[in-house]
């Protein structure tokens, strides 16, 4: 098939796990052979990333979703461009790119990411086609009143290779840095501090798990608003001695080498790309069994799911993990598995499909197939 010419859009001013995927995405394409072309604030984050990742961006100054001066940059854009779809991320930047691709007949393939409820299904009319994050998401966007055969489910890309690698080095100098040794389960959990991902609930199950298990060691990286309650949850609690607060770390395939489990409690989570990152290191994963998670995990049989919020439901299911060496083996191949699904190569591939399929106006079979399980 020819190289595609694709306008990725981003009115969003943050930077987070969208933005990281519009990045990974972009790059993806990019090595395939498509051409990529980025519009965005000059303000927002991604717009200094993406030029920083060598990627071609343009700045339109959204601050609305019918601001003038937008609509005319990027009308002005896609003229001079002539991309073969707009592929839009956030509310304002879906309504311009909608915009844009009516006065051009240029179709808009529009990325959702988030769990949070659907404000109106008129920012989904423009959209020749919605590419939901997981079966969670898709759900909730035909619930609230979407037409279903508008929507696809499209799994973000996960780089596995980076976390399959075994660096035995890396993993003798992070527990080392840990003085991890003679600690048994490592319980192991990545991500930012914010009141959905309720790491909280960590704490509370190593409290139930220490009696059985005294060793344990819970490992908490990442940074964020609610980091310092939960370090005052630990010293208060008395379990300060077995947990580690790493702050952001860049070196995730090492810590997820030195776990023996990797734990998920987040009570809201669209997808769960981190889980995705420890089934594919061959950690065995315990995670709320909510929103995509429950799909990354298949309900249970590439790892085990517990309710949200729940510190008693997790303390059982590491203790579980922890007595029972043959259940971690088979959740790690499990997993191992799992996670090749996610596979940038192979989600890349799909996300080139759903561009080609919206240009021809039709369904190719390998989308059918592939992309639009919930």
């Amino acid at each position: 098939m020819r190289g595609l010419t694709i306008l990725f859009t981003e009115s969003s001013r943050n930077f987070g796990g969208q933005e990281r995927r519009l990045l990974a995405e972009a790059g993806l394409l990019i090595e395939r052979g498509h051409r990529v072309e980025i519009a965005c604030p000059r303000e927002s984050a991604i717009f200094g990333r993406a030029l920083a990742a060598g990627l071609t961006v343009h700045h339109v100054p959204m601050r609305g979703s019918i601001y003038p001066p937008a609509v005319a940059a990027l009308f002005g854009l896609t003229v001079r461009l002539k991309p073969d779809v707009i592929y839009s991320h956030s509310g304002h930047d879906s309504w311009l790119g909608g915009i844009a691709g009516m006065l051009t007949g240029t179709p808009l393939v529009r990325c959702r990411e988030l769990l949070t409820p659907v404000r109106s299904k008129t920012a989904y009319v423009l959209p020749r086609r919605v590419l939901a994050c997981s079966g969670a998401v898709k759900a909730q966007l035909v619930m609230a009143g979407v037409p279903e055969g508008k929507v696809f489910v499209h799994y973000p890309p996960v780089n596995t290779a980076r976390f399959s690698r075994s660096d035995e080095r890396a993993k003798t100098a992070v527990r080392q840095e840990l003085n991890a040794g003679g600690h048994f389960p490592v319980i192991l959990h990545t991500g930012e501090f914010r009141p959905e991902k309720r790491q909280e609930d960590l704490v509370r199950a190593l409290e139930l798990l220490l009696p059985e298990f005294p060793s344990s060691l819970l490992v908490l990286a990442g940074s964020g608003r609610k980091l310092e309650a939960v370090r005052k949850m630990a010293l208060e609690s008395g379990v300060e001695k077995c947990v580690r607060f790493l702050g952001e770390r860049e070196d995730i395939p090492a810590l997820l080498s030195a776990a023996d489990i990797y734990a998920f409690p987040s009570d809201i989570e669209p997808f769960g790309m981190a889980p995705v990152e420890a089934m594919a290191a061959g950690v065995p994963v315990v995670a709320s069994g909510t929103g995509g998670l429950v799909e990354i995990l298949e309900d249970g049989k590439c790892g085990i799911t517990v309710p949200p919020r729940a510190p008693k439901a997790i303390a059982a299911a590491l203790a579980g993990l922890a007595r029972d060496e043959g259940l971690r083996k088979s959740l790690s191949a499990a997993g191992r598995k799992r996670a090749d699904f996610f596979d940038s190569g192979k989600s890349v591939e799909r996300l080139s499909d759903h561009f080609y399929d919206v240009i021809k106006g039709g369904k190719t079979a390998s989308c059918v197939g592939s992309c639009n399980k919930a």
